[in-house]
């Protein structure tokens, strides 16, 4: 299990997402609760929201549980019901943190949410592509490919929080395998699997 650093909130130093052109962070631009306006998402990123569904193969779940408490406390679920821990990576469409719900009866729960920039999106005409993959993500319901647990936009930020895989990045361990290929045994049962949708 991936080790947590205790802090109040995540470093923003350490945060590097931009759109092209700007000089704003968007931890420097979400970073502050009060001053965030929260909404949710869904039929493009500007659309009314419905929220993720129940997964049947997660009924059980811990992580599925606490999202579901915090969304009839409040009535929705936002940016400032998390706490970023620490970055866990990033790719062609956004980075990736590790993060746990504030409330503190959810200790435990630890959850992997991709931020992406709309404007930079936008600026490289990838925009649709982020959307195709929050809507395929929403659909999947798969013990080996990761939950998404909920979406939600904050300022000119999209938020897709998903299941949390300690593995490691799956593209990472294919460049290390001889030949930059896993074998026939290893690929038949890949425990790096599940990261590979985080990052990509």
């Amino acid at each position: 299990m991936a080790t947590i650093r205790e802090e109040s909130d995540y470093d923003s130093s350490r945060s590097s997402l931009t759109a092209p052109g700007s000089r704003r962070s968007w931890i420097s631009d979400i970073g502050s609760s009060s001053s965030v306006s929260v909404r949710s998402f869904g039929g493009g990123w500007d659309a009314p929201a419905a929220s993720c569904r129940h997964k049947p193969h997660k009924a059980n779940q811990a992580e599925w549980e606490a999202i579901r408490r915090v969304r009839a406390a409040t009535g929705h679920i936002g940016l400032e019901h998390f706490r970023l821990v620490r970055r866990l990576g990033s790719g062609d469409l956004g980075n990736v943190y590790l993060c746990q719900l504030r409330e503190p009866w959810s200790t435990g729960c630890l959850y992997a949410m991709k931020v992406v920039d709309k404007d930079a999106l936008a600026f490289r005409k990838k925009l649709r592509r982020a959307e195709v993959e929050r809507e395929i993500l929403r659909t999947l319901d798969h013990p080996f490919l990761p939950t998404l647990y909920a979406d939600f936009e904050a300022s000119h930020y999209a938020c897709l929080v998903m299941e949390f895989c300690p593995g490691g990045d799956l593209h990472v361990a294919r460049q290390r395998q001889p030949g930059r290929r896993f074998s026939i045994s290893s690929a038949r049962y890949c425990p790096f699997a599940k990261p590979a949708i985080l990052t990509a």
